[in-house]
């Protein structure tokens, strides 16, 4: 029974990783149109303009493929996790997903009225006002799902102690108390909704600023050097702008770990014994009461959290502790995150200071080798998050295992998806690179057609 359960929680990992890819990049793009359709309108920059008509159309092909995957992951949900579904449909949750829809709807509708009949209305500002709903319902279908995994971590609005008691009895789980709205605002919705409002665009916007950096270096036409390098502007100010809130987010979500989770807390930071003063470790694992093996600097975990006291594994059963692999992939996370830091901060320099650093190939390499680590890191983020949480699926309120379907049916179907992805996901970013410069750049700086942006591939 438990292998049904580890394919189900690998099946719908894996789904939610890929989709995760392809929504970043879709908010990516959405926030670069945004601020392109913006530009174009105060500055009348060509080059601003063809970026725009570029950019739409790998958009297009994003939201369609992001759109289908959405389904597969909210299918998955109800037949892979059946019990946690009864849950959500009880109480407060439900309403999340609603208004998630109704963002999709905001989405769709005005990218439909962009894409195709944006030019039909008079002045340039007002066809980026068209922008700004997609680009907010973009964003918005994010943080809401983004919520509904805050109430995962920190669920309300219903009796949680009625719950898991009725759960040992002949009935089974029996839901009271319910209070619809709660689950819109738990203990750690405003700390996760911030960390992905700055994490998920910059993966996204890193993913188009190696694409741009390296079509700058290879390109031999003025014309496309010079609209890649207004991509490159915008992409590399985006970055470190979101790199800064990233790593604020972060810190206020490691705060709010050590309030509400703390046994996750523990894991991740590998603190055996509880403590006031403790070290920062650097991998390593736990062997009885200590840490073997590792890099350790000492004191440094009290210093950043202020001296407050840190929770320990000691403090928990051992059957309740998450996988300790969740301090690698923190680690790992961490290390890149601070590297990429570096690098962004670096090129920025280097292009204050008039180097002009996207005139250097090696640059170029390196932005595309970074670009990847940030959707490494922003997987590793939601890796620790989900793995940390386990064996809840509800924290201390539903297992995972008495929350999954323990059909055996579900396997052939699941493989088909995860093959699926596998081509899926590559081909997709494949083909957006193809659409994006499908077109002659002189065709781009020419204007769209009379209707709207033209999106023939």
């Amino acid at each position: 029974m438990s292998q049904i359960v580890d394919f189900d929680r690998l099946l719908f990992a894996f789904t939610v990783g890929s989709h995760i890819l392809l929504v970043s990049l879709s908010i990516g793009m959405a926030i670069m149109i945004c601020l392109s359709e913006f530009l174009f309108a105060r500055t009348k920059d060509k080059y601003y303009g063809a970026l725009v008509r570029r950019l739409i159309r790998p958009f297009v092909v994003s939201f369609g493929i992001g759109t289908a995957s959405g389904i597969v992951m909210a299918v998955e949900l109800v037949n892979l996790f059946p019990r946690f579904m009864t849950l959500v449909s009880s109480t407060g949750v439900i309403a999340i997903f609603y208004v998630e829809i109704f963002a999709f709807f905001v989405e769709t509708i005005f990218l439909v009225v962009y894409v195709y009949y944006g030019n039909t209305f008079k002045g340039q500002y007002t066809r980026w006002v068209l922008t700004l709903p997609i680009m907010v319902g973009t964003m918005l279908s994010a943080v809401l799902i983004v919520m509904v995994n805050a109430w995962m971590n920190t669920p309300n609005g219903f009796d949680i102690g009625a719950y898991v008691a009725s759960g040992t009895g002949a009935n089974g789980f029996q839901i009271s108390g319910v209070s619809p709205w709660a689950p819109f605002l738990t203990a750690s919705t405003g700390y996760e909704v911030f960390h992905v409002v700055a994490g998920v665009p910059l993966t996204g916007i890193m993913l188009l600023g190696g694409f741009f950096a390296y079509r700058y270096v290879r390109s031999e036409n003025a014309d496309e050097k010079a609209l890649f390098l207004n991509a490159l502007r915008l992409a590399v100010a985006l970055s470190l702008a979101f790199v800064v809130l990233t790593i604020i987010a972060g810190a206020l979500e490691i705060d709010g770990m050590w309030q509400y989770q703390p046994l996750k807390y523990a894991a991740i930071e590998l603190n055996p014994q509880p403590g006031s003063n403790l070290p920062w470790t650097l991998f390593g694992t736990v062997s009885g009461t200590s840490v073997v093996g590792g890099f350790e600097i000492p004191g440094l975990q009290g210093i950043l959290e202020g001296g407050k006291m840190m929770p320990g594994l000691s403090q928990y059963p051992q059957a309740e502790w998450p996988p300790l692999i969740i301090h690698e992939t923190f680690d790992v996370m961490i290390i890149g995150g601070a590297l990429l830091g570096l690098f962004v901060l670096a090129y920025a320099g280097l292009w204050a200071l008039k180097r002009k650093p996207y005139d250097r190939p090696i640059l170029a390499y390196l932005f595309v080798a970074f670009s990847a680590l940030t959707a490494t890191v922003m997987e590793l983020g939601w890796a620790t998050d989900e793995i940390g949480r386990q064996p809840w699926i509800v924290y201390n309120v539903l297992t995972v295992a008495n929350a999954a379907n323990y059909s055996t049916n579900l396997y052939a179907p699941g493989i088909a998806i995860i093959a699926a992805y596998l081509v899926l996901v590559p081909f997709t970013f494949w083909f957006m690179a193809r659409v994006f410069r499908g077109k002659p750049i002189a065709v781009d700086l020419e204007g769209p057609a009379a209707g709207g942006h033209d999106v023939n591939y």
